[in-house]
């Protein structure tokens, strides 16, 4: 239950990495390698679930972002993120 619980609170971590770049707040390129190469492979490693698609998607799009191309679908990638940090709460009992 703790690596549910670690998994959604970098799900957040890299949503919200996602919206400072598509923002305009960070610049990091090395930043947006790591949060793809981590939502790409859990997307990949834990892939069975609507959520896995999900995760392997906002890698893509968070590949896009570093490409220059910029929609509402950070805002849509966040609020999943949030959501699965939150389920992941309510599992470990905090909710």
């Amino acid at each position: 239950m703790v690596v549910f619980l670690l998994l959604g609170f970098l799900d957040v971590i890299t949503g919200a990495l996602m919206l400072a770049i598509h923002l305009g707040f960070l610049h990091e390129w090395r930043l947006t390698v790591i949060g793809t190469a981590y939502l790409i492979g859990k997307g990949l490693l834990l892939r069975g679930s609507f959520l896995s698609i999900l995760d392997v998607l906002a890698g893509v799009y968070f590949i896009l972002i570093m490409l220059g191309i910029r929609t509402f679908l950070v805002y849509v990638f966040l609020i999943i993120m949030v959501y699965k940090f939150v389920t992941s709460l309510m599992m470990r009992g905090w909710g």
